[in-house]
């Protein structure tokens, strides 16, 4: 384990190579022991993890008429998807005690300067993936599976128009059956559900368009839809294709919001000034627009935009920090720091 005052000079410390390997063996069992602790957690409250994920799907799915559910296509889909998010959340909850871990390892090899580098840019990038995987689930996803699931109401069904063609009447009918019936059933459309609802209510709900009645202490509900929306394609989604799309967007956005690091960092390491940023910043507002057109799997210009604009105002602040930085290192002579 390193000393706890790190010294300014890495030549001062001399450890034999089987010191680095017992070290590196200690902070990798750390590290693995974070991972594991935290992975327990998220199995623990993994419902509320897949409430918060789901819950655009939910919106979305409601707001095209569709009843929102996912598919299970295979016996342990269910198990392994749920094992699976409780991994990839302890990973990600765990992350700053194993980077604490690997800082352990590696500050005493490392000058001073660099220190402050990796002190200021390692909190930094996680911190900007986390929002920027939050900025997706929160912001993004709703309005982008709005748009993907309303597509399957481009395959309409041939001849929908002319239903009357797709039954045969029967020859003679009943005299009572062509006669309409006064039916005295008045369904009260609410906002807001009934506080106390009592066993035999019904009632529709106008934001959920949801027939709902109560059945004694129990409450079953049927979507509504147009009587003419009659569609081909039917929007079914399998656990494992939606949380596999939700993690890859997350993932996305949150290596997006990494750009902001990568321009400090290479003004602070004197790779690119600020002044060649600013000069380049229309090739940069391009190159940002194509990401975004790529990582975004919707085709709509609105999506496109929930990225890319978020990408160049991270950008521009990334190039606002780079010049205090230039300004600092020129007051100090010249030496490289955060």
């Amino acid at each position: 384990m390193p000393p706890r005052s790190l010294p300014p000079d890495p030549d001062q410390v001399r450890m034999s190579f089987g010191d680095h390997l017992e070290e590196l063996r200690s902070c990798m069992i750390r590290a693995l022991l974070g991972v594991v602790v935290a992975t327990l957690l998220c199995f623990q409250f993994g419902n509320r993890i897949i409430d918060v994920l789901t819950r655009p799907y939910l919106a979305a799915m409601r707001s095209e008429g569709f009843d929102p559910q996912l598919v299970q296509l295979d016996p342990t889909e269910a198990f392994l998807q749920y094992f699976k998010i409780a991994v990839q959340f302890g990973l990600v909850l765990s992350l700053p005690w194993v980077l604490y871990q690997v800082w352990r390892f590696v500050a005493v090899g490392l000058y001073p300067s660099e220190r402050r580098l990796i002190r200021w840019f390692a909190p930094a990038s996680v911190g900007l993936f986390l929002v920027g995987a939050a900025f997706t689930i929160t912001v993004v996803l709703a309005g982008l599976l709005r748009f993907l699931i309303s597509v399957s109401s481009w395959f309409s069904v041939p001849g929908a128009v002319d239903t009357a063609r797709w039954y045969s009447a029967p020859a003679e009918q009943p005299a009572a059956v062509t006669q309409p019936a006064n039916l005295p059933l008045h369904v009260p459309v609410l906002d807001d559900d009934p506080p106390t609802p009592r066993s035999g209510d019904a009632w529709v709900h106008r934001g959920d368009r949801a027939l709902r009645v109560m059945v004694g202490a129990q409450r079953f509900e049927v979507l509504l839809r147009p009587g003419d929306h009659r569609q081909l394609v039917q929007p079914l989604f399998s656990i494992s294709d939606y949380m596999s799309f939700v993690t890859g967007m997350a993932l996305a956005f949150g290596l997006g919001f990494q750009l902001p690091i990568i321009v400090i960092f290479l003004i602070a390491v004197g790779i690119v000034s600020s002044t060649q940023f600013a000069a380049a910043r229309r090739f940069i507002l391009l190159g940002i627009a194509i990401m975004a057109a790529v990582i975004t799997p919707s085709p709509d210009i609105p999506s496109m935009m929930m990225l890319a604009l978020p990408m160049f105002l991270l950008f521009e602040s990334g190039l606002w920090i780079g010049r205090l930085i230039e300004r600092r290192r020129a007051d100090e002579g010249g030496e490289l720091s955060a």
